[in-house]
């Protein structure tokens, strides 16, 4: 079993206001799963997309908004977001502070189908 630890794993330059670091994947010899982390900045929209598996999405630190299928909802530390698979989300921060979260799905690469 490969023990990866997280304080050799730094975040990506931000792109688009987004920075990212894999904490579980297939370059760390994951078969099946995939668990990030992501930081996003203040200014970020996403893209209406969808995927074929499950996407959980945890917010650890901060808020941000989600728009799921025809809701909107702002979501604070301390929430799971599910995005099951074909429901159309996307992300939207507009406050004052970054946001960190923690998006798990069960595949070494993720498919994604955007909307717009």
């Amino acid at each position: 079993m490969p023990i990866i630890d997280h304080a050799t794993i730094r975040l990506a330059p931000a792109m688009e206001r987004v920075r990212e670091r894999y904490l579980v994947s297939k370059d760390l010899g994951a078969v099946s799963l995939t668990v990030k982390e992501v930081e996003i900045s203040p200014g970020y929209e996403g893209r209406m997309h969808t995927h074929p598996v499950d996407v959980s999405i945890q917010v650890t630190s901060g808020a941000i908004q989600i728009i799921l299928g025809d809701e909107i909802r702002t979501v604070r530390a301390g929430t799971t977001l599910l995005a099951p698979p074909g429901l159309p989300h996307k992300l939207i921060h507009h406050l004052w502070t970054p946001a960190l979260l923690l998006i798990t799905y069960p595949s070494a690469e993720l498919e994604t189908d955007h909307l717009e």
